[in-house]
């Protein structure tokens, strides 16, 4: 043995003490917000035979973030299916197809989801949203109000429930919310 097999052999990292590593950092990445590293070390580690949901689920949300929406799109959906009591991965996939406006699909799991977790702000609102497309306005007024319940100077949420009010033909009720929109637009900007 040379010294250069000798150091390797000192100093070789065991394969799975690798992967331990690269799963942890991988998530540690994408939880942090750097995605393309996330990227990097989680392709390494994910193995479709040996699933790890969470693995699949911070991969996805990378994926998606990085611009392979399609990618992490059947991730998250391949983790659900694996995992379908997993909110936090029926929250992720929810909001991914709001984002790329698959909203059929969507309220199903956000539906889930926001009674899983009512308190969410951003479940409700995007519930509404998703709802909204749909053109079941009245559901999206609902869920909007709850939003604003939980965030009442939020102005998205007043103008997309005056919105909805306006698809509705109901401008009466939209108005009050148009300008309550306006006056914290107003009140931020100053």
């Amino acid at each position: 043995m040379n010294m250069v097999d000798a150091f390797r052999a000192a100093f070789s990292v065991n394969d799975d003490i690798r992967q331990v590593y690269y799963r942890d950092k991988g998530i540690s990445h994408a939880k942090a917000g750097r995605y393309s590293q996330a990227v990097m070390l989680l392709e390494q580690v994910y193995d479709a035979d040996a699933f790890d949901v969470d693995v699949a689920l911070h991969l996805g949300i990378a994926y998606v973030k990085t611009g392979a929406v399609d990618r992490g799109t059947e991730l998250l959906e391949r983790s659900l299916a694996d995992a379908p009591d997993n909110v936090k991965v029926a929250t992720v996939l929810g909001l991914t197809y709001v984002q790329v406006q698959k909203y059929d699909l969507a309220v199903p799991l956000l539906i889930k989801v926001a009674e899983a977790n009512p308190i969410n702000f951003n479940v409700r609102f995007r519930l509404g949203v998703a709802l909204d497309n749909l053109g079941r306005f009245d559901e999206a007024i609902d869920s909007f109000k709850i939003a604003l319940g939980l965030r009442p100077n939020e102005g998205k949420v007043h103008r997309a429930i005056a919105f909805s009010y306006e698809q509705m033909g109901r401008h009466e009720e939209a108005l009050p919310h148009f300008k309550k929109a306006n006056e914290l637009d107003e009140g931020a900007s100053v």
